[in-house]
């Protein structure tokens, strides 16, 4: 037998909660995070714009009536699994099975990085797209992408969010603007060791999982700029979970990682899109 102890699985989960939270999804800090849940879905809470009125002396207030609307968030489920044979972990010197769950943590990370991105890209619709791949990033498309933003009236308040492919991220740095530390702010603590700058009060980051159109010449890559409260992301009461048993048939262990989650646009206006060329 190949019993594991219930206190190297909990340090396993610790381990991979740590993985998936600070190296598994750099999106997830970036937008509504709804944990917890029960069951397979949940609603996100949509707010409208209030009005600010007078009164007359003695007269009743004009309530401002705000909109509230549900947004619907169905969870699916998510797993990463992988075998370490038994005698493979007596001729290697590392911790396969530690590697193999931090290295599905990482792949649970991407998916949800997945899902948000997917979530973002559908909400863009032809009047809140800067581009139409035909083009490289420029200075002039995000300047055009921010004033889309605040045409909009999406808040400025810190929480504006901007996610370039790695050609675009290589364009920006070719910017003054961007470049130069007159013009850009301090990393956020959850992005250390990332690329990552903050221009026009918008927290750029560089990101691989964007979502891609064309081949070879007309590659181009769909750049994302969103407000946190527009795109929500929901996860199951246990949030990523870790498990390894050992599999007798296979004289190894199984380690698993999975999660239930969904994301979903909850304000797609607090969303544009910018489609440039890669090369």
């Amino acid at each position: 037998m190949a019993e594991i102890s219930s206190a190297v699985v909990r340090q396993c989960e610790a381990e991979v909660h740590v993985a998936y939270q600070q190296g598994g999804s750099r999106l997830r800090n970036s937008i509504r995070l709804q944990t917890g849940v029960v069951g397979k879905s949940t609603a996100f809470t949509r707010i409208g714009k209030g009005q600010a009125t007078q009164k007359t002396r003695k007269g009743d207030v004009v309530l401002m009536d705000v909109d509230h609307s549900q947004v619907e968030c169905l969870l699916s489920d998510w797993y990463a699994p992988d075998y370490v044979d038994k005698l493979d972990e007596f001729k290697i010197k590392h911790d396969e099975r530690r590697v193999l769950t931090q290295a599905g943590a990482y792949a649970v990370g991407r998916k949800v990085a997945e899902l948000i991105i997917t979530a973002a890209s559908d909400a863009a619709t032809v009047d809140n797209t800067v581009g139409t791949g035909a083009a490289f990033l420029t200075l002039d498309n995000c300047l055009e992408a921010f004033a889309l933003f605040n045409e909009a009236e999406v808040p400025d308040d810190g929480q504006r969010y901007a996610v370039v492919g790695p050609r675009q991220w290589n364009a920006l740095l070719k910017v003054d603007q961007v470049a130069k530390s007159e013009y850009v702010g301090a990393d956020y603590p959850w992005l250390n060791g990332r690329e990552a700058k903050r221009w026009l009060n918008i927290i750029w980051m560089m990101h691989t999982g964007l979502v891609k159109t064309g081949s070879g010449a007309t590659a181009a890559t769909k750049c994302l700029l969103y407000h946190k409260t527009a795109i929500g992301l929901a996860e199951n009461g246990h949030g990523i979970k870790a498990e390894i048993n050992y599999v007798p048939q296979k004289v190894a262990h199984l380690c698993n990682n999975m999660i239930s989650c969904g994301a979903v646009a909850i304000d797609p206006q607090g969303v544009v899109c910018m489609h440039v060329k890669d090369k």
